[in-house]
């Protein structure tokens, strides 16, 4: 059989498919599959068969939020450390760090950069461990395999090289590890094909590379598999375009794959699995926003980095930050004047809140963190797909009507998660908040292992057979508020579950 041969394969969901997840042998492993920036509204039973049956007939948090900013390898570290990143240290996609890249700003997205950062930074790019270690340190195996970014892959299973571990990036096969088992899955396998979008062969490939080769060949404790789709979709065709919904359909005909061999396999008894998305996407409108060009009528220079004089240098697209020379209060205080008087304007952030939010109150209080923090205004508008949710842009990466995501409109924020194994409940809906931040200590918790003091995210005990009894902390929820300049105000609407917070929403008055 052709093992890149598309195949459309719809499961059919009744008791017996779980009854088999409950057939378990004593060691559990995971499969964490991630549909980059898949929106839960867009998981149906007509567009999405598979995965929306898989939620019915297992856990479904409908309550699940990504971390802020909506991006999506700050999201991963949260993944992989169970932190918020003002705690791991990945404020962003892109951020200054002297010694990491001296001179300009740092590329997440890049994985020679990541390499090089993490060996200036003596092996603490991210600030904690992760799960990669976590797991090597208890004598069990991490495997990654990414259609996404090189730098996504890496920051997956950064430290794979000195672990032992597995990396396939799909971008770059150069920069996989082990090499001899690399080259083992593309003898297999063939070459990775070129890279369309959408993305859909890379798709039915990291599946062929999960179910043929991974599996019998490596069968790790846990196991990430990130697809690409529809973030790749939602980009450059438009959420909802017919290209993104064939991506969409193609992603779940992938997982149905996935889920008939658990089905029919012996080895699939004692799989976990985890679906999710690091976060949503939102349409781009209107002009793209002359940041820089706004800030140097008001006189002030912008540059790359914040030497040869410059006053400022910027790592924005939708939401992102402003790094400030020498983190001059006058020239922050100025910046923020002039913003608060534009009408893209979108909640901001500083280290000391009052009028704009503190990076406290959103989890990014970190020593990378920019001088000011800007979020673009967005809306609820509608794309010409009938698709919710809109955002102004400073970038030219995208097309107008393609997605964006990286700010604090409720969609990007809300992202999917839907679970089943034997350690979970069956046919159990949740409302109660969740985050990306929690799977980790889930996770470690059902291997039975202590979950670290310095992991922020809770043990989601509501969730698990064994502990669905035990009382889950108080949901408490709060809305602070900036007061600027002139008209300006902004809100920003968290909620919590004990000490654990998960952001709802931020908006502009």
């Amino acid at each position: 059989m052709d093992l890149l041969q598309n195949q459309l394969v719809t499961i059919s969901f009744d008791k017996s498919f779980l009854k088999k997840f409950y057939l378990t042998e004593k060691k559990r492993r995971f499969l964490i599959v991630c549909f980059d920036a898949l929106r839960p509204d867009m998981v149906t039973p007509e567009l999405m068969p598979n995965l929306s049956g898989f939620a019915r007939n297992g856990v479904h948090c409908s309550h699940h939020r990504a971390v802020f900013p909506t991006e999506t390898r700050v999201n991963q570290a949260s993944l992989v450390t169970g932190c918020y990143p003002g705690l791991h240290g990945i404020v962003g996609n892109r951020f200054l760090d002297p010694v990491a890249s001296p001179g300009r700003l740092f590329n997440t997205g890049d994985e020679t950069e990541l390499v090089e950062g993490d060996r200036r930074l003596k092996g603490k790019l991210v600030d904690v461990p992760v799960l990669g270690e976590i797991l090597a340190d208890r004598g069990l195996t991490l495997a990654a395999l990414s259609s996404g970014t090189p730098g996504g892959a890496r920051m997956l299973n950064h430290k794979a090289e000195s672990l032992g571990g597995f990396r396939f990036a799909m971008h770059r096969p150069d920069a996989s590890v082990p090499r001899d088992r690399i080259k083992a899955a593309t003898d297999l396998l063939g070459p990775v094909p070129d890279h369309t979008v959408p993305s859909n062969e890379w798709l039915t490939y990291a599946t062929d590379a999960y179910l043929h080769y991974i599996e019998p060949e490596l069968r790790p404790d846990v196991c990430i598999l990130w697809f690409c789709e529809p973030d790749n979709s939602f980009h450059y065709c438009g959420i909802g375009s017919e290209q993104n919904l064939n991506a969409l359909r193609h992603a779940d005909a992938q997982f149905g794959r996935i889920l008939e061999w658990c089905e029919t396999s012996d080895t699939g008894r004692s799989l976990q699995i985890l679906t999710i998305s690091d976060h949503g996407q939102i349409t781009i409108t209107g002009e793209a926003v002359d940041l820089t060009g706004g800030l140097k009528e008001t006189g002030l220079s912008v540059g790359e980095s914040l030497g040869n004089g410059a006053d400022a240098t910027l790592a924005v697209e939708s939401a992102g930050g402003i790094y400030v020379r020498d983190s001059d209060p006058d020239l922050i205080q100025q910046i923020i004047g002039w913003l608060q008087q534009q009408p893209w304007c979108g909640p901001l952030f500083t280290r000391r809140g009052g009028e704009t939010f503190s990076f406290a109150q959103a989890g990014l209080d970190h020593r990378r963190a920019p001088d000011i923090g800007l979020v673009l205004r967005s809306s609820d508008a509608v794309n010409e797909h009938g698709i919710q949710g809109s955002c102004r842009h400073d970038t030219g990466t995208y097309p107008v009507g393609g997605g964006l995501h990286g700010g604090l409109h409720a969609i990007e924020l809300h992202s999917w998660m839907a679970i089943s194994g034997d350690a979970f409940r069956t046919e159990y809906h949740s409302e109660r908040p969740t985050g990306i931040v929690d799977i980790l200590p889930t996770l470690l918790h059902i291997l039975g292992f202590k979950v670290p003091d310095h992991v922020q995210g809770r043990i989601l005990n509501e969730l698990l057979r064994e502990d669905a009894g035990i009382s889950a902390p108080a949901i408490s929820r709060k809305t602070y508020t900036a007061d600027g300049t002139g008209n300006y105000g902004a809100k920003l609407s968290v909620s919590f579950v004990g000490s654990t917070f998960y952001l709802e929403k931020g908006w502009v008055c």
